[in-house]
């Protein structure tokens, strides 16, 4: 079978945005195991206090990259090149020399951005708008170019229920908003101020300024050859590098190792909304496989009337919910399974789409224990940690619920039969998605996924295990006796006092009928 995405790379150089994040990482570890690029320059943010090799050294040792480090170990070392720049600087702060070295890149992606749901519009446009203009306009000057993907969200459009692969109309003029965020007449308050009024229809900054992003890379379709690349929440990898692999302690995955961890007692969701998740691994092949797909459009036609976008989502190949999910991992006892050293109290969550249940067990589960473990720290010397995390997991779900109370549909994954036909048997195969609604994949998805996130983000090593799981029995056994104690004190104190007064009345009617019958 011909390896069409792994041929056209062949011999490519590719200059990367976003780099250093979760898709980032991901791309260039496969790209480097897969397929036999030239060179990949990622550009790097200077931080201070690091220089870039020192960057270079710590994004080397990265746990995704472990597989390559062993398959092809001096790949890394001979074909990343460090960029230093800044989306949020003119021409992305590269200098003329470095420029030069990019001449003859082919590919583009772009993918930096702040994905804070909470970030300040100010900051979230000079990133999001700014940095995408900045990577067109050093596009432009590339004469090699042959594809720009822009890696946006499947969210860029959150008022629609049905989202299809086009550009929508863009609520506000994406000119207007970058000149709006570097005037210095306008204070942050009254960009503030004005937030509320300019994201209607947006439930925060994140997926506003990545709409604008998609309206402001529509308008350079005659340009260049450009494309649009939108994933859905991007979780643990199926396969590849490694089953299971996480993406970070963040996002959605974060939720689930709080759940596992026993700092996660409680969520607010409505029990029909599907978890729309795009394993890391699926993400990578389908975007590489879409950069493709978009040079051969643009060989077709140079003036394409509209702009490819291509989706990535679980929408039509699985149906799970997070109820079902927390059934599937109570019901097979992953958690207990693959208990977490770093532990709070027992794992398990309790869903509801109450608010008032909701907010009641997020008092009696999560903030009166983190209060009381907190008290303790205290008066032992050290510094408080629980009520801060769970002011954090608090925020980060309110933040979180638009997406988690409605369902976003489309046609599904774009070009999927294509894929699936192209790629079987290469190393970009699709296979797994024929299997997605399948039970028992599902629960070794779920299993690989926590084994993983144990290992890798919490850093536990396997031999730990049988350890950890005696002490959750011990807490189970604790909590078992506590629940045992606080029955019989209401038992004792409630039930008791109850029963022997209704014994007395029903005693006394009693009498009193058998004295009127006489």
């Amino acid at each position: 079978m011909t390896n069409v995405v792994a041929d056209f790379f062949k011999d490519r150089e590719i200059f990367i945005t976003g780099g250093s994040g979760t898709v980032g990482k991901a791309v260039v570890d496969k790209l480097l195991r897969s397929c036999n690029v030239k060179k990949i320059y990622l550009l790097m943010r200077p931080k201070k206090n690091h220089t870039l090799e020192d960057r270079l050294r710590k994004m080397k040792a990265e746990m995704i990259f472990r597989r390559l480090m062993s398959e092809k170990p001096n790949e890394f070392d001979e074909k990343i090149v460090m960029i230093p720049g800044d989306v949020q600087h003119p021409q992305l702060g590269i200098t003329a020399e470095l420029a030069r070295q990019l001449d003859n890149v082919s590919v583009i992606i772009h993918g930096a951005a702040t994905i804070r749901f909470d970030e300040s519009l100010r900051q979230a446009i000079r990133i999001n708008v700014g940095g995408t203009y900045e990577v067109l306009k050093l596009a432009e000057k590339l004469k090699n170019l042959q594809v720009l993907m822009h890696v946006s969200t499947f969210y860029s459009n959150p008022y629609l229920r049905f989202v299809e692969p086009k550009i929508y109309q863009s609520p506000m003029d994406w000119k207007f908003c970058l000149d709006l965020c570097y005037r210095t007449d306008i204070s942050d308050d009254m960009l503030d101020t004005l937030t509320r009024k300019l994201i209607v229809g947006f439930p925060n900054t994140y997926t506003f300024t990545k709409n604008l992003a998609e309206s402001l890379v529509n308008d350079y379709k005659h340009r260049l050859p450009v494309a649009i690349f939108r994933p859905s929440i991007v979780l643990q990898a199926v396969e590849d590098p490694e089953p299971g692999f996480p993406t970070a302690l963040t996002g959605a995955l974060g939720l689930f190792i709080l759940n596992a961890a026993g700092v996660l007692k409680t969520i607010y969701v409505t029990p029909d909304i599907r978890l729309d998740l795009s394993p890391q691994d699926l993400v990578t092949k389908t975007l590489l496989y879409y950069i493709f797909r978009t040079f051969k459009s643009y060989e077709l036609d140079k003036q394409p009337k509209e702009i490819e976008i291509f989706h990535m989502t679980s929408s039509t190949h699985s149906d799970i919910t997070l109820p079902q999910f927390n059934v599937v991992v109570n019901k097979y006892k992953i958690f207990e399974d693959l208990t977490f050293e770093k532990n709070f109290l027992i794992p398990g969550v309790f869903v509801t789409n109450s608010r008032f249940a909701y907010m009641f067990m997020v008092y009696l589960k999560q903030l009166l224990p983190g209060l009381l473990v907190d008290m303790f720290l205290v008066a032992a010397g050290k510094q408080p940690q629980l009520l801060k995390i769970q002011r954090k997991v608090f925020l980060t779900l309110e933040v979180m619920k638009p997406f988690m109370n409605n369902n976003y549909d489309c046609s599904g994954i774009s070009h999927y039969k294509e894929m699936d036909l192209l790629l079987h048997g290469t190393d970009f195969n699709v296979d797994t998605l024929k299997y997605s609604k399948n039970l028992f994949v599902n629960v070794g998805y779920c299993y690989d996924m926590i084994s993983k996130s144990r290992e890798i983000l919490l850093k536990e090593d396997p031999s730990t295990i049988p350890r950890a799981k005696r002490i959750l029995k011990i807490k189970i056994a604790l909590y078992r006796a506590l629940q045992l104690f606080f029955a019989y004190k209401v038992y004792n104190s409630f039930i008791v006092p109850w029963m022997s007064e209704w014994d007395w009345n029903v005693h006394t009617n009693y009498t009193l009928i058998l004295e009127n019958s006489i």
